[in-house]
């Protein structure tokens, strides 16, 4: 694992890399260029690739030079840059500077041709650097015939065919690049295991690095997975479009080298140098490419980082917007016409392609129905209180996969707001009550001492004055803190309820004679109607009796003096209501479902005894006892009213009757 992540490693394993396949290229490339030189058991020296490709490079400064002659021949005033040029090629191609001869011969016979010796008697030679023979083991003998030559007709006025003849001295008396390339090509000959050893010593080593780095590019030491530097993040198919240019450029300019300046403008040290540089250059682009190919492999990012992918993605996305922006309907109906068109077009034709397609027709229509009815499923799950319930998308068409996903993200978003809306109640409900709990012993602590000062003899008036204030509002907040724990509780759902069988006409008249001194104090007056027999419903007889002690001092506080309360009771098939009428004496201008709200009052200024909570109080508990709670205001006129469902009666004569009554009567005690 370290290996793979040291990067000086690495880079080390890169350059000889490049390194042994540069040294591969120019050895592999020299042994097969002068195969013949190195191999053939017949090799006589002479017929190297590098002494013939030699011979072919000075065949046009000969052909040159002929053309020279040519016009000077032909009467053509030469200028003195071709003077020159004569003078210089005249030089360069004498026997006395260079091991090549060479000989513009002219046939004596068209018919005669050959180039044994005995024919080359029958030539004459127009032009060359010798007038001998061409010997019979003569080096890199070169042959070039020109049947017909107009630029050349003042050399041979006759007309016969040309042929340029071109070979090397055997005993090579000149230092000249010709006995260069023969000492090197026997060098070679000798050396030629020990070079293909080399060569093949190079490429196994050039493979194992190339192996190394495939396997440890992209990991860095410190980082998990696969990192992907700039060079991995250029677009691949660009990177290799330049990569190969580079490498297509550096082969060009290496063949070019060994091409024009073989053995003759520069030296075999300083040609193996450029060539050299070039296919080491041509190497390291080739393993460049190759690596980031295997590292955007291993990151399965190769045909996402291509220039292609990203225009092919750009456009997929721009037809589906296209797509999506089409409404449904449209698509149907373009889909419909379609349809009708291509059954029209295929009329009269076989009907085996239209079967196909009216198949895979209906089997789209019948998979879109059937993720269709997967959907209403799933949606009746969701509202019918499972917003957790989760749509399967897979295989489902465009259209009906975004409305499951939105169907589904619904679900979540619900479940998220009532897990947040609970959480919050938890917390005001923990919240109140610890508050609640907080205060109830200095409260605890101040009525007792308030008692304690009124069973005191004190003279001073004001100072028992003072004191029937304390016990007043000391009492009122003690109300006001057991009012703020119960409407936490019962908002919560956290009391307990017991549900059983109560007369609720019995329990209307309890309360109201109960209630009834208190309320004519206060100058109202109560006018119930309610029916002679019994009408039970099923309650908790506890919380039933804080709902209506609520109501009726709700009334007594707030009700105009003077007017009268009305309370009645309503039955129906599966449940019963009975309803508090009064007049407000203050003016009721807020909405009737603001008042069911805490520490919301009809009085706004605040100056009676209510906290707030009663009406709150009450909804809450009647919900607990799976009831309705509702007011309204028409007016001044303020109605609540209670709705609870009906129970049963009691099976039996009037013995059963009494002891319903008496747990009823239980009840209304507890």
């Amino acid at each position: 694992m370290k290996l793979r992540e040291n990067p000086a490693r690495k880079a080390l394993a890169f350059l000889a890399a490049v390194a042994a396949f540069a040294a591969t290229a120019i050895m592999g490339w020299y042994q097969l260029a002068n195969y013949d030189a190195l191999w053939s058991p017949d090799y006589n020296g002479g017929d190297g690739y590098s002494i013939l490709y030699l011979e072919q490079i000075d065949e046009g400064n000969i052909v040159r030079l002929l053309d020279l002659y040519g016009q000077r021949d032909a009467g053509v005033e030469l200028a003195l840059y071709q003077e020159r040029e004569i003078a210089r090629l005249e030089q360069k191609l004498s026997a006395e500077n260079t091991n090549l001869r060479w000989q513009l011969l002219a046939l004596e016979e068209e018919g005669q041709q050959g180039q044994d010796e005995g024919q080359y008697q029958q030539r004459t030679v127009l032009h060359g650097n010798t007038q001998q023979r061409l010997p019979d083991q003569a080096l890199g003998v070169y042959w070039t015939r020109y049947d017909t030559d107009e630029d050349w007709a003042q050399i041979n006025p006759s007309g016969n065919p040309l042929e340029l003849v071109l070979w090397l001295d055997p005993d090579f008396p000149v230092a000249d690049q010709y006995q260069q390339a023969f000492q090197s090509l026997d060098q070679w000959r000798e050396d030629r295991e020990l070079l293909l050893a080399g060569t093949i010593v190079c490429a196994v080593l050039g493979v194992i690095l190339t192996a190394y780095l495939c396997a440890a590019v992209g990991h860095r030491p410190g980082r998990e997975g696969i990192y992907l530097n700039w060079f991995h993040r250029v677009p691949a198919d660009l990177l290799l479009l330049l990569l190969g240019t580079g490498v297509a450029i550096s082969l060009s300019m290496a063949w070019e080298i060994a091409r024009f300046y073989t053995y003759t403008d520069l030296s075999m040290s300083g040609q193996l140098v450029f060539i050299g540089l070039l296919t080491a250059a041509c190497a390291g682009l080739c393993l460049g490419g190759l690596l980031t190919v295997a590292v955007r492999c291993k990151a399965h990012t190769l045909w996402r980082s291509t220039l292609v992918w990203r225009a092919c993605a750009w456009l997929w996305r721009l037809c589906r917007q296209a797509v999506r922006s089409v409404s449904l309907v449209w698509k149907a109906v373009v889909a419909g016409l379609a349809y009708v068109l291509f059954t029209i077009l295929n009329f009269n034709s076989s009907g085996g392609l239209w079967l196909l397609v009216s198949g895979a027709a209906i089997a789209f229509l019948g998979l879109w129905a059937f993720h269709w009815k997967k959907i209403r499923a799933g949606a009746q799950q969701i509202i019918g209180g499972n917003p957790e319930h989760h749509i399967d998308t897979r295989y489902m068409p465009g259209d009906l996969k975004r409305h499951a996903d939105e169907l589904n993200n619904l679900g979540q978003a619900i479940s998220t707001a009532v897990e947040d809306r609970m959480r919050s109640e938890h917390f005001k409900a923990e919240l109140i009550t610890n508050v609640s709990h907080d205060l109830k012993t200095p409260l605890t602590s101040i009525i007792n001492y308030v008692d304690l000062l009124k069973k005191e003899h004190i003279d001073n008036p004001k100072a028992m004055e003072y004191i029937e204030v304390l016990d007043r509002k000391s009492q009122r907040l003690k109300k006001l803190t057991e009012d703020l724990v119960e409407a936490s509780k019962a908002s919560t759902g956290s009391l307990t309820v017991t549900l059983e069988r109560l007369d609720l006409g019995q329990l209307l008249d309890q309360a109201s004679a109960e209630w009834l001194d208190r309320l004519e104090a206060k100058g109202l007056s109560l006018v119930h109607t309610l029916p002679a027999e019994p009408v039970w419903v099923l309650a908790d007889g506890r919380h039933l009796w804080r709902v209506l002690d609520n109501l009726l001092s709700n009334c007594a506080k707030y009700a105009l003096e003077g007017t009268r309360i009305y309370l009645g009771l309503q039955t129906y098939t599966d449940s019963a209501a009975f309803s508090l009428k009064n007049i407000s004496r203050e003016e009721l201008n807020i909405p009737a479902q603001r008042l069911l709200e805490r520490f919301v009052r009809g009085d706004e200024s605040r100056t009676a005894e209510g906290s707030g909570l009663g009406l709150s109080i009450a909804q809450s508990l009647t919900e607990l006892q799976h009831g309705r709670f509702e007011i309204s205001i028409d007016g001044d006129l303020f109605k609540a009213t209670v709705t609870l469902p009906r129970a049963p009666a009691p099976q039996g004569g009037p013995d059963a009757l009494e002891d319903q009554g008496e747990e009823a009567g239980a009840g209304q005690e507890g």
